[in-house]
């Protein structure tokens, strides 16, 4: 496995442009260091080394966690786009553990995001019984990237949205006060007023929500 990210660390610091990085470091507010390759060309190296690969499951992960440990931030996201390649079939019941792990690791917007809304997300179809004692758990965490991902999963649910689910978290966590979460109530509503805006609509006037969620659930009513 070190061998094969060696390949792709190779490729990477040949096109490294540290001023590029630098204005990626400050947009992230000097929470990472980027190599500063732009996505198009970094996705373009990955494609041609995933090509290369032939993983097995248990390959994968193990190569997923050396990427999420170098320095650079472009290696977290060649390893969330390995992740992708995931077929539902190779999604395992114990990926719950290393799915936590990069929510809670090296944490912000951009990585969570992806994983909350993906591959935790995929998770939770395929394995819908762990949904109550994980998002329990979750919710109560001190970690807001945890109470975040709680809000967030079913995204890319659509009309099979638990609602009840989501309105039981959002109640939970409707006087947080911190940003990312009052993003994520707006914007789990928001994204489910696609389906049902009456709905939604009623939900916010039942619990007076207020402020930025209000303004993010509110824009497609």
């Amino acid at each position: 496995m070190e061998e094969l990210a060696t390949v792709l660390t190779n490729r990477f610091n040949a096109l490294s442009d540290p001023a590029y990085g630098e204005k990626w470091t400050a947009y992230m507010r000097g929470k990472f260091v980027f190599h500063g390759i732009p996505a198009p060309k970094r996705k373009e190296i990955q494609k041609e080394w995933f090509a290369t690969l032939n993983l097995s499951h248990a390959d994968r992960w193990e190569l997923v966690d050396i990427l999420w440990d170098m320095e650079q931030r472009e290696y977290q996201y060649a390893a969330m786009d390995l992740l992708k390649r995931t077929s539902k079939k190779d999604i395992a019941i114990d990926d719950l553990a290393p799915i936590e792990h990069l929510i809670t690791t090296k944490s912000w917007w951009d990585t969570v995001d992806i994983i909350a809304s993906n591959f935790l997300g995929n998770y939770f179809k395929k394995f819908p019984e762990q949904i109550p004692e994980v998002i329990e758990a979750w919710c109560h965490s001190d970690n807001i990237w945890l109470n975040r991902s709680c809000l967030i999963f079913q995204l890319k649910y659509k009309n099979a949205t638990d609602f009840e689910l989501l309105k039981d978290v959002i109640r939970q966590h409707q006087n947080h006060s911190d940003f990312f979460i009052q993003k994520a109530i707006g914007w789990s509503l928001r994204q489910y007023s696609k389906f049902e805006p009456e709905a939604v609509q009623n939900f916010i006037r039942e619990i007076g929500l207020e402020g930025l969620a209000k303004r993010e659930a509110s824009k497609y009513l």
